[in-house]
């Protein structure tokens, strides 16, 4: 009898991961098509607030992206890896590559992040 090893394949996106390894974010990069990725902290006050913000423009648009939450507290080996040391930081991945990146909080930022973050989406390759 023969084992095999199988890559599971993330074929539809709009999945919620929670990741404290530097391995199971590179993993995912690899096959998604579209991530964000919130480096947040249950201490935060400015990460608290961008959380609504934040899982509405993913519950608008998850038939689009992943979506990976790091809490800081238990993924510092992420965080290193990202050179992450503000709260919150949001990073959008598409097809394996970063396209941008929000630190901090504020409505009409969080929301160019996310409107570029589409435009990049909508015009992968095009350019």
């Amino acid at each position: 009898m023969f084992k095999k090893n199988i890559l599971l394949l993330n074929i539809m996106p709009g999945e919620i991961y929670y990741f404290t390894k530097r391995t199971e974010l590179r993993d995912l990069v690899k096959k998604s098509k579209a991530i964000i990725v919130d480096f947040t902290a249950t201490w935060c006050g400015p990460c608290k607030n961008a959380k609504p913000f934040l899982m509405e423009f993913f519950d608008n648009n998850k038939d689009r992206f992943d979506l990976v939450i790091v809490d800081v507290d238990k993924g510092s080996d992420i965080c290193s890896a990202m050179k992450v040391k503000s709260y919150p930081t949001f990073l959008s991945f598409i097809h394996g590559e970063l396209t941008s990146a929000q630190i901090g909080f504020d409505e009409l930022q969080m929301q160019g992040f996310f409107n570029k973050t589409l435009y990049k989406l909508n015009n992968y390759g095009r350019f």
